[in-house]
């Protein structure tokens, strides 16, 4: 369980402040159910989700962590297991975006970006679901190395852009 003032990762949200955790008396929440009460960071408003739900909870990465993955980041491998069928290769991307894991996201990204490099020279592009793709999981890692670094995320995408020798993730 984590504890009010924590900082997390929910889902597509992000990071997120767990600002209570109980039975909130709210209309449509089941009553007998265990709720966070969610802030959050950079959208604001009130998320509330089940404390035993099925939605990817986790804590922020650390400094730390984050110092030992972004020297690892250039040397990541592509992703080599991407389905050829375009319904499963979404399906496969769907579910490395859910799992909010920051190596696997910053796999994606070096995946969709050497895919998109590859087709630049003839003039075709990469499909709309894998730009949403990689547009969300650069979302999602901006967003929390952001918070992390103290950096909005704009200035997160520049940093990174820098480290990886104008790589786009």
């Amino acid at each position: 369980m984590f504890s009010v003032g924590e900082y997390i990762i929910y889902g597509v949200e992000g990071v997120c402040l767990v600002e209570k955790a109980g039975y909130p008396d709210v209309a449509g929440l089941d009553k007998s159910r265990a709720y966070y009460q969610l802030r959050p960071y950079y959208t604001g408003g009130t998320v509330y989700t089940p404390v035993d739900g099925r939605a990817i909870m986790r804590p922020v990465i650390t400094r730390q962590e984050l110092e030992a993955l972004l020297p690892e980041a250039k040397t990541l491998e592509p992703l080599t297991d991407v389905p050829a069928d375009q319904r499963a290769a979404a399906d496969y991307y769907r579910t490395i975006l859910a799992k909010h894991d920051c190596r696997l996201l910053l796999r994606l990204c070096k995946t969709l970006f050497l895919r998109q490099s590859a087709l630049s020279g003839s003039r075709r592009t990469i499909s709309s679901t894998e730009l949403r793709s990689w547009r969300m999981a650069e979302q999602m890692l901006y967003g929390e190395f952001g918070f992390v670094l103290g950096m909005t995320p704009a200035e997160v995408k520049s940093y990174m852009q820098k480290l990886l020798g104008g790589d786009k993730t």
